[in-house]
């Protein structure tokens, strides 16, 4: 019977669009349940299209959202005609122009495949949080401006800015909103794709201690304490995150009020996915920055991990408190050969906020480094509310510490041969906050 079923679904499939060719025998035996159906990407539309490009602000993001929901939906009609006949549950999208189908059977895969057109069904990407080192989760604070922030100069800058009118976007396992820390900095934006809380939690306490680098308002935490943040739980309390749920997180993300300034995102996995691009490139053309960690499959060439190794973001590997490439910290190139990471920042022992109302944790990994460099683009941009992606990644990369770097890593690529920087290991080098705001 299985093998007529996956014969049958094949001959189905052949005159229409594509599947996973291992997908329907895992439908079959109940290892997959939700499948996407993956529909042309239209962000080469939107790029191209001129009189959205002349646009700016919300009269341009009010149209980006416009026109993306209506190229997707008129490329998805098919499709949502056939699942309402079949009964399925499915969700659409727009940042991505993808359908997530619930409780699919082979059966109705097979009338799925039947629909005309171009089109890939397969499995529902899943990815997590890097795995971090914990240090310790209940680490007594002894600093009044802790190490990496000190590090990468962000209180040289607190005379002329603490990153007022400016808001980060943290996607990871929550925030902590009750931190006394971070209280303060909530801009009252929240969505929970998982569990449909009210308000800001985080049972892991991997997104807090990043929302504390970020903008930590007590003990020198944070890089940029006078921001605000808004949150999506894209990944959930045991650090796993789904497609459909960072989709709707990218989304969020870009239709907020207040919208962010900078999304931070520690999380990732596998090497060359492009299954994030057209999310992150939503908020490009929304004016928001983006910022991916590197990965922490270090110390070996070729580790950079997605979506931190795709072309069209900041990615950012792990500085130790000496300046060394922090070992866990992936190192680039990507697998198309692209320079990864473009710049690095401290991510080793940084101590930032727990899940309790007064607790901090000492905590290791690339994961660690991303909201230093989240907080750096909001200084940045809190002193040049106009600047463009493309100025503020110049402003970073332009202005760095270049520390010595070892034989192993200048193995893994130069750009210009014989010339240490820019590196596979620490990109253009290790920001600098006063250096980019010429202080």
């Amino acid at each position: 019977m299985k093998t007529f079923a996956f014969l049958a679904a094949c001959l189905a499939l052949a005159s229409a669009g594509t599947m996973d060719i291992d997908l329907i025998s895992k439908v079959e035996s109940g290892q997959v349940t939700n499948v996407i159906i993956e529909l042309p990407q239209i962000m080469d539309q939107i790029d191209s299209h001129a009189a959205l490009q002349s646009l700016s602000g919300d009269m341009k993001v009010n149209a980006l959202v416009a026109m993306l929901e209506g190229l997707t939906s008129a490329a998805q009609a098919p499709f949502v005609t056939r699942l309402s006949e079949l009964s399925l549950a499915h969700e659409t999208f727009w940042a991505s122009n993808i359908i997530l189908v619930k409780d699919v059977t082979v059966p109705a895969l097979q009338m799925l495949g039947a629909v005309p057109g171009d089109f890939v069904v397969r499995e529902e990407h899943m990815t997590s949080i890097y795995p971090t080192i914990v240090h310790n989760n209940d680490t007594e604070i002894t600093q009044t401006v802790q190490w990496g922030i000190s590090n990468i100069r962000c209180n040289a800058v607190w005379s002329r800015t603490q990153g007022e009118g400016t808001v980060a976007g943290i996607i990871d396992t929550g925030v902590n909103e009750g931190h006394t820390a971070l209280s303060g900095g909530y801009a009252g934006a929240w969505r929970d794709p998982y569990y449909s809380t009210a308000r800001p939690t985080d049972q892991n306490g991997h997104g807090s201690h990043c929302a504390g680098s970020i903008l930590g308002r007590a003990n020198g935490v944070g890089c940029a304490p006078g921001a605000r943040w808004i949150a999506c739980r894209g990944l959930n309390h045991q650090g796993s995150g789904s497609e459909s749920a960072l989709t709707t997180c990218a989304q969020f993300m870009t239709t907020a009020s207040p919208r962010p300034t900078v999304v931070s995102n520690s999380w990732g996995g596998g090497q060359g996915n492009t299954w994030y691009n057209s999310q992150v490139s939503t908020w490009q053309n929304a004016g928001i920055i983006p910022v991916f960690a590197i990965g922490n499959e270090g110390s070996a060439c070729r580790t950079a991990n997605s979506p931190g190794d795709q072309g069209n973001l900041i990615s950012v590997g792990s500085t130790t408190s000496t300046n060394a490439m922090s070992s866990f910290s992936s190192r680039g190139p990507s697998t198309t050969s692209v320079l990864k990471p473009e710049i690095a920042a401290p991510g080793s022992s940084i101590v930032s906020c727990g899940t309790g109302a007064n607790n901090y944790a000492t905590m290791s990994g690339t994961s660690m480094a991303t909201p230093h460099a989240a907080g750096a683009v909001l200084l940045i941009k809190a002193v040049n509310p106009s600047w463009s992606y493309s100025q503020v990644r110049s402003a970073l990369t332009a202005n760095t510490i270049k520390p010595a770097i070892t034989a192993a890593d200048r193995a893994c690529g130069l750009v210009t041969p014989g010339v240490d920087y820019p590196n596979c290991a620490y990109g253009y080098g290790k920001i600098d906050v006063g250096r980019a705001l010429g202080m």
